[in-house]
């Protein structure tokens, strides 16, 4: 049964990435412009019809939509995204060289989120309605509502400029990843400090906490056990889900940063109609997106066994149904 949910996982995820790549090709296709022009820098330069259209041809842009997507479509069953406009060079080597960059980012980021927000959402909550717990909702209220670029530019200004302790962009050393991450992680904890903090007090008032102390068990047992594991719950299910928006939110860092990741090559490659390159980055997110969302779903399943123990129940009742109608 689990490697059919594990098949019945990687077809979900086959056709999800499908749909996502052709509506991918669909929009650019229909997205003004022409990649022709932006490679022989037509406007800039004397560039004759006759090399426009031998251009033209040997990318496959003669031929119609239909076409074109159903040859695309044959190379991307190959694992063949195909050659970058821009660079001559393979999506795949493009993608592997721009993604390490993007990928600390938003590694670090979940770290700094989960070290920031799963010690003060418990902090808060121990002091409900308390001195400690109305700063930490106020300063959380006012945090989550920072855009992250906005935030970036005062970290630039602050920290590179006036202060020049920290680099402003580019990269080269760990120092460089400081203010992107703050940047992303501040308004990301804010939010993920307040659900810690609702959701321990939640825990604290439920009937299992109650019936623990009922039958003796320490305050330490109590808060590890019936308050800490299953709070983490929600958090690693929202925070799969939050995947694609954090890896979004990338996009607009690594522009303000200059730094040179997969969101920033992405900026350049639209700009430029480099249409291999958009649907080989946009098929690498939702691929990624999707592992994660798969990892945290197993994860859920391992801290909350009551989950796992009712799927195992419903998909035992279906099969008993399944071989009872096909008795009957």
């Amino acid at each position: 049964m689990r490697i059919k949910r594990i098949v019945l996982s990687l077809i979900q995820m086959v056709v999800v990435l499908w749909i996502l790549s052709t509506i991918t090709f669909i929009l650019m296709k229909l997205t003004p412009g022409d990649p022709v022009n932006a490679i022989l820098h037509v406007g800039e330069s004397n560039v004759s019809q006759t090399t426009i259209n031998e251009t033209r041809a040997a990318l496959g842009l003669n031929q119609s939509i239909f076409q074109q997507y159903i040859e695309w479509l044959s190379h991307i069953i190959r694992l063949d995204f195909g050659t970058s406009y821009q660079t001559g060079n393979p999506v795949t080597e493009e993608i592997v060289f721009y993604a390490p960059p993007t990928l600390i980012i938003a590694g670090l980021t979940i770290v700094v989120v989960m070290c920031v927000a799963l010690p003060l959402g418990v902090l808060a909550a121990f002091h409900y309605q308390k001195p400690l717990d109305r700063v930490i909702r106020i300063v959380t209220s006012m945090t989550v509502s920072i855009p992250s670029f906005f935030l970036g530019i005062i970290l630039i200004y602050v920290f590179a400029t006036r202060l020049n302790i920290l680099p402003a962009s580019g990269l080269g050393t760990p120092f460089h990843f400081v203010l992107p991450v703050i940047a992303m992680s501040v308004g990301m904890s804010a939010y993920y400090v307040r659900l810690m903090r609702s959701t321990v007090i939640d825990l604290y008032q439920s009937r299992e906490v109650e019936a623990s102390r009922l039958r003796g068990m320490s305050e330490r047992y109590i808060f590890f056990y019936d308050v800490l594991k299953p709070s983490l719950v929600p958090i690693v299910t929202i925070l799969g889900l939050s995947i694609g928006s954090l890896i979004g939110g990338t996009v607009v860092i690594e522009n303000l940063f200059g730094i040179p990741g997969i969101g920033q090559f992405l900026v350049d490659s639209i700009r430029a109609r480099d249409y291999p390159v958009i649907q080989g980055v946009v098929l690498m997110i939702g691929l990624f997106v999707m592992i994660a969302n798969f990892v945290s779903d197993v994860i859920v399943l391992w801290l909350d066994p009551i989950q796992r123990y009712h799927k195992a129940r419903h998909i035992k009742r279906h099969q008993h149904t399944v071989d009872r109608e096909v008795t009957l």
